[in-house]
């Protein structure tokens, strides 16, 4: 294997090149590590291992081509969208890869085993026969696959892995084969119909034409006719779960100040630029690739004018003469050729040249406070909705009276929640996304609006599906203003819930909320309400080991009331009965172990893609989880992240870049952001009235003696951010 590797040597060889300091000159040399990387970059199909030095290839692939469709088709009755399994029935999967190695893998594939069964699954991949046996004997703690214990004797569908032989996986097309010996169905596979491909995806609108059934044990075999009663063209929900590494992935670093030291942020001196070194720190075995690419920008802000186009050099370093300024960015892609191979990027050093030129007159200016926002870019983009689409709920439903007598945002949002968790609702078509579906507007004689409020009567949670409600919550915080998003919870099993998650401009932060039960979970030790990544993290303490399919929840802890010795604390609300019932906060908290967010809540602009059609354990390819040590990857899904930036990015931020212009006593602002439905920054001097300003960058002109300046953003809908501010002495 060969292994090239530039470290700071390269770096002092390239610094001798652009000459030596002179007077006035400065030179200065630093280094960032893949760990100070990670933290603002953006990651896509990358990770940085704790016991790895370097961001390398994501290292698990999922091949399918069902997950756009999965669930039951429109109109369709008695489960007709499942095959069943028993004697002469078998089914063809095929799987085509680009390339056939890996370490380990597993057929991964969504159906039901019949109660009490004890007929193993016949798998046949590219002709090599292997058994998965039935659950009470491969799996007995997997009383979810072989009984109904845990799904009050309905019959929900399931996800199970099977590890193949990897030997067997060749390029190109790869054939599965699923049997049964048994005479009566012992084993059901669920079929992704082909009708539901264009509700589900905007550019895969047919099926592939990828499996059979054959119903006289493989003598011919049906393309067309799949299902319990032939009813179906689609795809077999089969899929492979390969551990190898991804074939590519981008790395786009956070802007990184060439003219000062790294974690010195406060105000920028006025410098010019006039040489800068850059080499990085790779590891590159045979196979593997990194193709650099590098901008320059005068100003802090990526998004802003004043940047250059990224321009990729060849090897693994670079001089720069005079760059356009003294902001960079890099992009990295990550290239291999090899599966079972990665590069690996470990850091980037650099070493400047520069001439410091203070304005003049000689002033004194130094920054006394500075309290900034702090703008991360997520890796996986999410669709935000317009709030505009949503505007008309705030008449119709008298939004604004709702939340009239809250003293803060939060508490806004906390009457959103009661209003959600009162308010009648008729459903959802789950074919036709629509926020206007759920809530109905009814009225009294003498037209006040009527809530749905007996159920408190008789118990906390109120009717009707979880999404439901939630979604509603959802839909009224974004016709506010408010960014919201839905987060599945399901820890590896067949049940889960459907909540939400509402951006703070008070806490700062996402916080959990759920309207089917009316209340939120916060820090005993704080009372400030937590995020679900915060609760998933204290949820794990009560975990002896990783949750998987074969080792699932309820095994590990079959007495719910483990869950009360999680560190956490429950919103209670003005409600007749507790949340900390068994039954409600305790056992839904112990759900909280996956999380999967829908990468867009712009259900009101549009109807489709549909991310999931409420018949089918999740599985959809719009699902992005967030995972842990004891809660690993499902491997049913393309996206996750174990990243708090990612799943978690910060909205609605203000982040600052003071810095000296040519002029005494002027400073220059820039204001970066992502915010959903950006409108404007707004800006206030000395405490004085908040106006708009002329972009993202701005003069700050000094007056003697102590300058205040306060930033926001303001969004579409008219809420503000979190504020930023600056304290400035300034002397003549």
């Amino acid at each position: 294997m060969r292994s090239q590797r530039l470290t700071a040597l390269a770096i002092i060889g390239l610094g001798l090149a652009l000459g030596r300091a002179v007077a006035g000159h400065r030179e200065l040399s630093f280094r960032l590590d893949a760990a100070a990387l990670e933290a603002r970059g953006q990651l896509n199909q990358l990770r940085r291992l704790p016991d790895k030095s370097g961001l390398r290839l994501n290292d698990l692939v999922l091949v399918e081509d069902d997950a756009v469709a999965i669930g039951r088709p429109k109109g369709a009755t008695d489960r007709s969208w499942f095959e069943e399994l028993r004697r002469g029935v078998r089914i063809k999967k095929v799987l085509v890869l680009d390339d056939p190695r890996a370490f380990s893998g597993f057929l991964v594939f969504n159906g039901l085993e019949a109660v009490g069964n004890k007929e193993p699954l016949h798998i046949s991949l590219n002709g090599v026969h292997f058994l998965r046996p039935a659950s009470q004997y491969a799996h007995p703690f997997a009383r979810e696959y072989f009984t109904r214990e845990w799904t009050s004797y309905a019959d929900f569908d399931n996800w199970f892995r099977v590890a193949i032989p990897v030997g067997a996986l060749k390029k190109g097309a790869n054939e599965v084969l699923l049997w049964a010996d048994s005479e009566a169905m012992s084993w059901e596979i669920m079929v992704a119909a082909d009708e539901e491909y264009a509700r589900g995806s905007d550019t895969r609108h047919h099926h592939p034409n990828r499996s059979a059934k054959s119903a006289d044990g493989g003598a011919s075999w049906s393309y067309e006719k799949l299902g319990r009663r032939d009813l179906h063209d689609g795809e077999y929900a089969v899929r492979l779960s390969l551990d190898r590494y991804a074939p590519a992935g981008v790395f786009v670093s956070p802007v990184i100040d060439i003219g000062v030291e790294p974690g010195k942020d406060g105000l920028k001196k006025l410098i010019r630029v006039e040489d800068a070194a850059v080499a990085f720190d790779l590891d590159l075995p045979d196979g593997t690739a990194i193709e650099i690419s590098t901008r320059w920008g005068a100003n802090a802000v990526p998004s802003s004018s004043g940047w250059s186009e990224f321009e990729r050099f060849d090897g693994r370093a670079a001089a720069f003469r005079t760059p356009r300024g003294r902001f960079m960015q890099f992009r990295a892609v990550l290239k291999t050729a090899n599966p079972l191979a990665t590069p690996s990027l470990n850091g980037v050093a650099v070493t400047t040249r520069f001439s410091e030129e203070p304005p003049a007159p000689a002033v004194f200016c130094k920054l006394l406070e500075f309290k900034n926002g702090s703008v991360i870019r997520p890796s996986v983009e999410f669709r935000h909705e317009d709030f505009l689409k949503l505007a008309h709920w705030r008449e119709k439903f008298a939004l604004d009276a709702e939340v009239a007598g809250a003293a803060t945002e939060f508490e806004k949002q906390l009457l959103l929640m009661r209003w959600a968790y009162e308010i009648p609702i008729q459903g959802l078509d789950p074919y036709h996304w629509s926020y206007d579906d759920l809530p109905i507007l009814k009225k009294d004689a003498k037209g006040n609006i009527v809530k749905d409020v007996e159920f408190q009567e008789k118990g906390r949670r109120r009717g009707g599906h979880c999404l439901y409600s939630n979604l509603t919550l959802i839909g009224a915080c974004l016709a506010l203003g408010f960014p919201a998003r839905w987060v599945n919870i399901a820890t590896m099993s067949t049940y889960g819930h459907e909540v939400a998650e509402v951006w703070s401009n008070d806490f700062n932060k996402w916080v959990f909320m759920d309207a089917t039960r009316d209340y939120y979970i916060y820090d005993p030790d704080t009372g400030i309400p937590m995020s679900l990544i915060e609760i998933n993290d204290r949820l794990k303490d009560i975990f002896p080991r990783p949750v998987t399919w074969e080792n699932p929840l309820k095994f590990m802890i079959p007495d719910e009331t483990e869950a009360n010795r999680v560190r956490i604390a429950y919103r209670e609300g003005n409600n007749k009965f507790s949340v900390k019932d068994i039954k409600h906060g305790p056992q839904l908290l112990l759900y909280k172990g996956h999380l999967s967010q829908v990468l867009r809540n712009d259900f009101a602009s549009r109807p489709t893609p549909v991310p999931w059609r409420l018949s089918s354990n999740w599985g959809g390819d719009l699902f992005y989880g967030y995972f842990a040590d004891k809660f690993p990857r499902k491997r049913e899904y393309a996206l996750h992240t174990e990243r708090w930036q990612d799943f978690n990015p910060p909205l609605n931020q203000a982040e600052l870049t003071l810095a000296e212009t040519a002029t005494a006593g002027v400073l220059r602002v820039d204001a970066d952001t992502e915010t959903p439905c950006f409108e404007t920054f707004l800006a206030s001097l000395d405490g004085g009235e908040w106006r708009a300003t002329p972009g993202p960058s701005f003069p700050w002109t000094l007056h003697e003696g102590l300058n205040s300046l306060r930033v926001r953003v303001r969004n579409t809908a008219g809420v503000t951010g979190p504020v930023s501010q600056a304290s400035v002495v300034f002397n003549r």
